[in-house]
Order: structure tokens, then sequence, then C-alpha cells
């Protein structure tokens, strides 16, 4: 029930228990404010009545038509009988309420009331004063009267309110939390729909529909991608196999008839000859070579014998040959027992490793790569990090996002950061079992 120091909110239940105490205590106030204003007038003119009241018991007293020592023993209300002469009596109040407080009653009141002497003998003065000591007691009667109303009821709502929104405070929570696992992805959350509330059915069934939609979703979108990406892997291997028996045999073909050729007409061809013909043979083996390395990153390896430290390995040396840039392989693994891959995972690390190369090459500006795979029994990681230097800014593109894609499906966490340094590919996975088929070493 505290307050949120980032945007000033706070909890519904430390508001009620704010917000109803100041709502009764300004109606205290404005009640008490009420009866001081009323008492006001009250008490003078019950001041003017009792003072007419104390001149006529002055007078009767003091003509002996009744006895001064039977009058004190009276009790009248608002009028006080001294044994002292008029200046020597005290008139200051004697009330239960604070003397501030009675101040305020009597405003213009004031203290200072008409005094009556009764001269009993030569000797003997008595004092007879009307005085509002009476009503200000019943005016602080009424206060705490209204006070302590005020303030039960006041409790008794706090009560009522923290027991009738018991329930919605609760579903409230549990709410806010369905939403925090929704927005992690745990789309599995279910709220209660029962509910005294209709309000509150409500909104469980709407974030309960709402979840399948978004789960059904979801899974489509897996099958989606998953789709894409046997469709990709298939159609890479089938240019590569059109490369192959295609092409590829073309080029050897051509090769073998350029050799023979330049065996059969080198005693009678020109240097010029000579010299068309070795260039022609040379742009040959170029063509060959290059198609051999589209063949390999099309389809790189057989995936069901080579295990994904020598994948990592081919591909790190083919990449050199093709760029000329240094590509180092650092891989640590884990033997006893030995942490298994299943072919498809190893299919989606080889091709984020692959386009990870392949940006390297064509945006980077890099002399030397690393590929660090470190594979333990708890988690599989794997780093790509470069020396180059590139202006451009990272892009959402098709590469990047069919890394994310491969990510989720190795239920790995992928991460690019650019730095002063170069940049970084970083995918960690933590093993959750063992696969129990179609399973490769590291």
């Amino acid at each position: 029930m505290r307050k949120n120091p980032k945007n000033g909110t706070m909890k519904f239940s430390l508001r009620s228990l704010i917000w109803v105490p100041l709502t009764f205590s300004i109606g205290f106030a404005l009640s008490a404010s009420l009866i001081v204003i009323q008492a006001r007038d009250d008490i003078r003119e019950e001041l003017e009545s009792a003072t007419h009241v104390a001149k006529s018991l002055a007078l009767l007293i003091e003509y002996d038509r009744i006895g001064a020592q039977e009058a004190k023993n009276l009790q009248f209300r608002h009028i006080r009988i001294s044994t002292q002469p008029p200046h020597l009596v005290n008139q200051s109040l004697n009330v239960s309420m604070p003397s501030w407080l009675a101040n305020w009653t009597l405003g213009d009141v004031g203290s200072d009331w008409q005094k009556y002497s009764i001269h009993l003998d030569p000797v003997q003065m008595w004092t007879v004063y009307a005085t509002p000591e009476d009503e200000l007691d019943e005016v602080w009667e009424s206060l705490t009267s209204t006070f302590f109303v005020f303030l039960v009821s006041a409790l008794l709502c706090i009560a009522l309110i923290q027991f009738g929104l018991n329930d919605v405070l609760k579903r409230m929570r549990q709410f806010s939390r369905a939403m925090t696992e929704m927005r992690d992805g745990h789309l599995e959350t279910k709220l209660p729909e029962t509910s005294p509330i209709v309000e509150l059915q409500a909104i469980a069934r709407q974030f309960n529909a709402t979840t399948l939609i978004l789960k059904q979703a979801r899974e489509d979108n897996k099958s989606l991608s998953i789709s894409l990406i046997n469709s990709q892997e298939q159609e890479r291997r089938r240019l590569g196999s059109e490369l192959h028996d295609n092409l590829g045999q073309i080029i050897a073909g051509l090769r073998a008839r350029v050799y023979l050729l330049n065996i059969q007409t080198q005693s009678e061809m020109s240097a010029s000859g000579l010299e068309t013909l070795k260039s022609v043979s040379d742009e040959l083996e170029e063509a060959h070579r290059v198609i051999r390395n589209l063949i390999t990153e099309l389809d790189p390896m057989d995936l069901q014998t080579v295990n994904l430290n020598e994948a990592l390995n081919q591909i790190c040396m083919k990449w050199m040959q093709v760029t000329y840039i240094e590509c180092e392989l650092e891989a640590s693994c884990e033997v006893s027992p030995a942490i298994t891959l299943v072919a498809q995972e190893v299919v989606h690390i080889i091709r984020i490793v692959q386009e990870s190369l392949h940006n390297i090459y064509k945006h980077s500006n890099a002399n030397k790569v690393t590929v660090s795979l470190v594979n333990t029994r708890d988690y599989l990681d794997l780093k790509i990090e470069d020396n180059g230097v590139s202006s451009k800014e990272l892009k959402s593109g098709y590469g990047l996002r069919s890394m994310q894609v491969r990510a989720k499906e190795l239920g790995a966490r992928l991460r690019i950061q650019k730095h002063s340094t170069g940049v970084t590919v970083h995918l960690h996975k933590t093993h959750q079992r063992a696969h129990s088929n179609e399973l490769l070493d590291c």
C-alpha cells in the first residue's frame, strides 16, 4: 500500500484509507462549525434570560423573600451564587471543552457578564450572576457525540469498502499478474470466470478469449515459420543439386574439353592463342570454384553424419577461402555426458552462423572473425564477433528475421550488438532435456 515514486500513483486500498477519513473529517468539521454557530446564538439568548433571572433572584434574597442559603443550595441553570462580593468573583470558565474552543464558541458574547450584589448585612455581600458554562458543556457533549458518530461511521465505511471490494481487488491483482505473464509470452494463463460481479466475469472471459486467440496465432505463426524454414532448406538442397548436376557438370565438361584442346593444338597454336586458351581454362577453374562454394553454402554437408563442431570448422575454412578474411573457431564441448543436438537444431545453428558471416562480408569491412562455441550440460553459447566498422545501422531485414525465427525454434535467445570494435552476434540456449531421436554430438 505504498505510493509509487515513478508516477505518483498508489494502491486503491491505500487511497480508500486516505480519502474516506478525509471525507468524514471534512463532514465533521462542517457539522461542528454549524453546531458552534448555532450554539453561539443559543448562548446569547440563554444569557439574556439568565441575566434577568439573576437580577430577580438577587432582589428576592436581598429583601428576604427567599433565604440566601436556601437559594444557594438550589440548582439554577446558567446562574451562579457566590459568597464573595462582585469584585472578588472569579468568572473564569470552568468547562470540559478546551479554552480556545470555548472562546471561539462564545465569539462576541464575551466572558464579562453582569453581576448583581446581595447585601445580607452591613459586612456581608454575596453575588448573583449568569454564566454560559452549562450551555458550553452541552455544546461540548454535542461535539463529542458528533465526533464519535463520524468516527464510527468512517470505520464502518472503510470496513465495508474493504470487505465489499476485497474480491474486486483480488481479481484486479490476478488480472495484473495475468497481463504480466501474457506480456512475457505465457499464454496458458487463465482467469477464473466465476465472480459475483458481472463486470469481472466479462473481463475474465474477454481476457481468456484473447489469450486463446493469441495462442492460436502464435501456433499458426510457428507452423508457418517452420514451413517456411523447411521450404527454404528444401529449396537450398534443390538449388545445390541443380547446380551440381547441371551447371557444375557443364563447367566440368568444358574444363575437360579445354584441357584436351590444349593438348591437341599445343604444337599448332600460336602463343597468343595458347595464352587465350589458358585464360579460358583459368576462368573455368574459377567458375568451378565459385559453383562449389555456392553448392557448399546452399547445402553445406550431410548433417546426419557431421557434428556441429566439424560443420562450423568446414564453414569457417570455406568462408576464408572465398573471402580471404581470417576466421578463427573456438569450440569447447563437454564429452561426458555428451550434450546432443537434433539434426534440425544443428541446421538452425549453421544457418545463423552462415547468415552472420554473410552480413560481415557484406557490411562490416572486417579482416578477422571469431566464432566461439561453448556447449555444456546446461547451455549452449555461440558468439560470432568481427573487428569491422560499419557505417550502416542494424536493420531488421530478411536475414535478421530469419535468424530470429531460427533462434525461437531453438528455444534460444539471440542478441545482435553493434559496438565500436565491431558487431557481436550472441546465441544462448538453455538445455532442457536430452532428445530421444536424431541425436548429433557437439
